[in-house]
């Protein structure tokens, strides 16, 4: 009997040459004070959409998209989640965005961040360590995290320890299943980047070029269909 393939195997055969080349470029918002690459990307993606599979409807007031970003995190990116207009199913301006709230939220729990509405982050200063909280944090949200880290020190627990914190995601204003999503959510997506690492083509040295100066991605336009994928054209 042939063996299943993984998830992985599975996603590599759905990648298209531009779907990887929107994660290559979209992987250039990251650097040496992170963990995070293109295979990161590719296992989050995998696991949001099954690379293009769940994307839900344009417009939608709830999670969609290729990142499954909700209206108000694809707007504090700079994406249109109107009907008419749904940037989050536009794959270059969807994983630049995706990678810029990684990179954020890496930012965010490496020192003591204010959130707003009187939260803040407990530094992690390990960069391994700090990974799972912003895994964590792009799937239950920055702020739930943040007050699960409170919550976890108030009990006599290392806020800095994502393996004591994710036990008070629950407490921190969320449903038992979140709890165990998130949970489920950071321990898969390193064993997908790892296997991402062993079999993707993507190019892993883009990482070290840095954002290309200049590149600009307008707000305004029309959506076309060109070789029978949606492209957005500025106007």
């Amino acid at each position: 009997m042939a063996k299943k393939p993984s998830n992985v195997e599975v996603w590599l055969e759905r990648e298209t040459s531009f779907t990887r080349r929107a994660l290559e470029s979209a992987s250039r918002h990251f650097d040496s004070n992170d963990e995070l690459t293109v295979n990161t990307l590719e296992a989050v993606y995998g696991q949001e959409n099954s690379f293009g599979i769940l994307m839900g409807k344009r417009g939608s007031t709830n999670r969609a998209g290729h990142f499954q970003f909700e209206p108000p995190t694809a707007k504090r990116y700079s994406l249109n989640s109107s009907k008419g207009n749904d940037q989050r199913f536009d794959i270059d301006r969807a994983a630049s965005a995706a990678a810029r709230y990684l990179k954020d939220l890496n930012s965010w729990f490496g020192e003591r961040t204010s959130l707003g509405g009187g939260v803040y982050t407990v530094p992690v200063k390990s960069i391994s360590e700090r990974k799972k909280f912003v895994l964590g944090a792009f799937n239950a949200g920055e702020g739930r995290v943040a007050r699960a880290q409170h919550l976890a020190q108030e009990d006599g627990r290392d806020p800095r320890l994502w393996s004591e914190v994710v036990n008070y995601i629950a407490a921190a204003k969320a449903l038992p299943k979140k709890q165990e999503e998130t949970r489920a959510y950071v321990e898969m997506i390193p064993l997908y980047e790892t296997e991402f690492a062993k079999k993707s083509p993507a190019n892993k040295t883009l990482k070290k070029k840095g954002i290309r100066k200049g590149k600009y991605l307008c707000t305004d336009g029309h959506w076309v269909t060109i070789d029978g994928r949606p492209v957005f054209i500025c106007d």
